[in-house]
């Protein structure tokens, strides 16, 4: 009895991987020419630059800043209460930490690469 060789199996995203390049190349390269051929507009600053303030002060502000609080009282009582599960208490910590340290921390790799 004769079997069939085994062809090889081609991945269902190679076409698909393939095709996705392109829009990326060309956003790419139309960066690079805007740059290029007006570098006063391209580095000027753009609107965005108050939009992402405007997302640092609603992630860094005094809701935020409140909820945290909150947060830490809600450890502090389940703790009291022996209902504190250490590994939500430590996600909880570590998400405040990067939260608000993240300027500082950001800063610190700037003036660390520079």
């Amino acid at each position: 009895m004769h079997k069939a060789p085994l062809r090889a199996r081609r991945s269902p995203f190679a076409t698909f991987t393939r095709r996705t390049h392109r829009p990326c190349q060309l956003a790419s390269l139309m960066a690079l020419a805007t740059c290029l051929m007006l570098p006063d507009l391209a580095f000027a600053a753009m609107p965005w630059d108050s939009a992402a303030t405007n997302v640092l002060a609603i992630f860094t502000g005094g809701l935020t800043r409140t909820l945290a609080i909150i947060a830490v009282i809600a450890c502090g009582i389940a703790a009291i209460a022996g209902k504190l599960s250490w590994d939500w208490a430590i996600k909880i910590i570590v998400g405040i930490v990067l939260i608000f340290g993240a300027t500082s921390i950001v800063d610190y790799v700037i003036a660390a690469s520079a």
